[in-house]
């Protein structure tokens, strides 16, 4: 899996999903995850978070 660490730059929740945006170099990553994973990692602009991609699923984690 290919991981970019980055700063989140914005994210957008519904009810059930959320977009996060995460800025990882000179390239910008969006990923699709639950509401609920978003709400859990506390993911909002500004939080250092990793990006770990695989074909074409994109998963935003926290940084160890």
């Amino acid at each position: 899996r290919n991981r970019f660490t980055g700063l989140v730059t914005k994210v957008t929740k519904d009810t059930v999903m959320a977009q996060v945006e995460l800025q990882a170099g000179p390239f910008r990553v969006v990923s699709l995850i639950s509401r609920e994973a978003a709400d859990e990692l506390a993911l909002e602009p500004g939080v250092l978070a990793v990006a770990s991609i695989k074909a074409t699923n994109v998963v935003i984690e926290l940084p160890r």
